[in-house]
């Protein structure tokens, strides 16, 4: 309630115009009310009393030595004052040479002064209380007029002693040529001096590829030499040799060289080092630094806290941003370390792909949230978060084609258009056109397709265990976590550091040994791979499902899994789409009639179309169709391999 009134009282005050001053922000001076605190007594030392010789001091300072000693400048008595015991003058506040006041290099001290008990001390000025005090018990009167203080009034005058009351040593600090430092600074400048003749090297060896993207963009774009032989690029999903191609995909080649592959390694191993770097210094905290410095803490900080905690934020301060910063670099890390080429004269190939957001009721937002979803993309592009880095080889074919490998569908690159794309081809629209196509293919044509298409079968990379664990640990999340727990290592916690780190290990391992299951469960079903009946050359080939390829004819078996996209030609199946709808009811397929309609699988085409990913549960062939192809099999063809 009291404190209730004063604030009330103060309110009131203000408002009737009343000036004041706010006075209880000193320390031990005024209490939260802003009274006056009590005083109280307090013992303590007093300062050396100096003067220009032993007679110049009171006559309570003046020395006493027992008989053969003599009293020295180091405030005792000796039995000789040598130059070793003179260099500990009291009244030199530890300095020499240069750093000595020339006005304190001829005083000397007088004997020391008791401990003094001063009442009613003043905690907000105990250099006047403790000078008066000492004053008193040293018999000197009119001392304000007749001692002066080290460092602001020396001898002269009506001074004819000084306080020594030595102003606080400098706060040490590192001559940075301590062998810590040496080997810091030599590590990261030769880290800085490898990316800087890299950066000179990239820039010189990429000099011609701007020249070569205009140049390639100015000359007429010639006929496909694949499309002529019946293979169509899909240029939506392609990207042209400069570099260029759809609107939300674009390639780029990059081949190797040892020297930014010498940079990639550096930057590793340094960040390594600055981990082993945080842990030396956390080890110096608790002194537990191997050698001569065992047992003693704060060692390569010379003994100085202050000065090893302040070592240690900056180290740690360093090293987060180092992380942040390789983080945020990351998809385009690797590849800066390459020498960019045209994405047909490299050893790899970089596909960036937009990334676009799809966001519901765009309408109905508030200010706030627009400007928070703006800045989202703001920090998205410039983090590089808005597009996909996807870095795939470049590979030849059996006949020295060009191709890379992205999400499972192969580009293959055309020396006429100078271009990457994927391919499919045409095997129609009509069901006429369709049906047509049940003599199959010859192995020939076989073959050129499957350079193009590459082989049916989807390949899910699962990596081992350390590599599952690394990739883990690399993410944001951990990033984070172990950068922060340092603080709890190094500043006296330690038993929290290890238990919250043990704590994210094991949260880490169950992750990765879950993720690991899941992913050899998906490699298990996606790569399936068994024998089929295929027409070839007019004649029924034993072949494997990885070698279809579009427009061959196979024969549908009960139990089948389907590998690819194929349409029933003849003969009718029930299928078991449940891996895709959910629905457990199997649904019966029809073949495809033989009329001028339009085949569409999202549409009535829907009923005659075998899905990769599918089971036949039960075939049926058609003793004698009326308006489909004839066959004692239950015959496809095969619209889409791969992906």
């Amino acid at each position: 309630m009291t404190r209730w009134l004063a604030r009330a009282a103060a309110v009131a005050a203000v408002a009737g115009g009343v000036a004041g001053n706010q006075l209880w922000h000193d320390v031990n001076r005024y209490d939260a009310h802003g009274h006056e605190c009590r005083l109280r007594d307090k013992q303590t030392s007093c300062s050396q009393l100096c003067v220009d010789s032993l007679s110049s001091c009171p006559e309570a300072l003046q020395p006493s030595c027992p008989d053969g000693q003599s009293f020295c400048a180091d405030g005792a008595c000796h039995d000789e004052c040598t130059a070793d015991i003179q260099a500990q003058n009291l009244c030199h506040c530890s300095r020499s040479g240069g750093k000595l006041p020339g006005a304190a290099a001829g005083l000397v001290p007088c004997a020391a002064i008791p401990a003094v008990t001063i009442p009613d001390f003043h905690p907000w000025k105990p250099e006047v209380d403790i000078r008066e005090a000492c004053g008193a018990a040293a018999n000197i009167t009119d001392q304000a007029r007749t001692v002066g203080v080290w460092g602001s009034r020396w001898l002269g005058g009506d001074v004819s002693a000084v306080w020594a009351e030595c102003p606080s040593p400098p706060a040490p600090n590192y001559s940075y040529s301590e062998s810590y430092w040496l080997a810091t600074f030599a590590v990261n400048g030769a880290l800085a001096l490898l990316i800087a003749l890299w950066s000179v090297y990239k820039r010189w060896a990429e000099r011609g590829l701007r020249a070569a993207r205009a140049l390639a963009r100015e000359g007429p774009t010639p006929a496909s030499s694949i499309a002529e032989k019946g293979g169509s690029p899909v240029p939506e999903k392609g990207g042209g040799g400069g570099g260029g191609g759809g609107r939300d995909v674009g390639l780029r080649g990059y081949r190797g060289h040892f020297l930014g592959t010498a940079c990639a390694w550096m930057i590793a191993v340094v960040a390594v080092l600055w981990v082993c770097f945080l842990g030396v210094w956390t080890a110096d905290y608790y002194g537990s630094l191997p050698g001569a410095r065992h047992g003693v803490p704060y060692s390569l900080a010379l003994q100085s806290s202050y000065l090893e905690l302040a070592t240690f934020l900056i180290v740690w301060g360093i090293f987060l941003v180092l992380l942040i910063g390789l983080y945020a670099l990351k998809p385009r890390l690797r590849n800066y370390f390459r020498v960019q080429t045209l994405p047909a004269d490299g050893t790899h190939v970089c596909v960036t792909r937009v990334l676009r957001e799809v966001r519901m009721l765009a309408d109905d937002v508030s200010w706030l949230q627009l400007g928070i979803n703006a800045l989202t993309e703001r920090l998205k592009v410039a983090l590089s978060r808005d597009r996909e880095f996807a870095t795939c080889p470049l590979e030849r074919t059996s006949k020295g084609r060009l191709f890379f490998t992205y999400q499972c569908t192969r580009y293959v690159f055309d020396e006429q258009t100078r271009q990457f794309a994927p391919f499919e081809f045409d095997l129609g629209t009509s069901h006429r056109a369709l049906a047509a196509r049940a003599g199959g293919l010859s192995a020939g044509e076989a073959a050129y397709r499957l350079e193009l298409v590459g082989p049916n079968f989807v390949e899910v990379q699962v990596p081992g265990l350390y590599r599952a664990f690394v990739r883990e640990l690399v993410s944001f999340f951990y990033i984070y976590q172990f950068v922060f727990l340092w603080a709890f290592y190094f500043y006296g916690y330690y038993q929290v550091g290890v238990v919250d780190t043990g704590v994210v290990l094991l949260s880490a391992t169950i992750k990765v040994l879950l993720r690991l299951h899941s992913e050899r469960r998906l490699k298990r079903m996606a790569e399936q791979e068994e024998p089929v009946a295929v027409r070839r050359d007019g004649a029924w080939l034993r072949l494997s499902t990885r070698d279809l390829v579009p427009g061959d004819i196979v024969e549908v078996a009960t139990g089948a899994h389907m590998s690819c996209d194929c349409i029933l030609i003849a003969g009718g199946a029930i299928v078991d789409e449940s891996s895709l709808t959910g629905e457990p009811l199997p649904v019966r397929k029809f073949p495809l009639r033989v009329d001028d309609g339009e085949y569409s699988a999202a549409g009535a085409g829907r009923s005659s179309t075998l899905f990769a990913g599918t089971i036949v549960a039960q075939v049926q062939p058609t003793a004698q169709p009326a308006d489909s192809v004839e066959s004692d099999h239950v015959l496809a063809l095969v619209r889409a391999t791969g992906t």
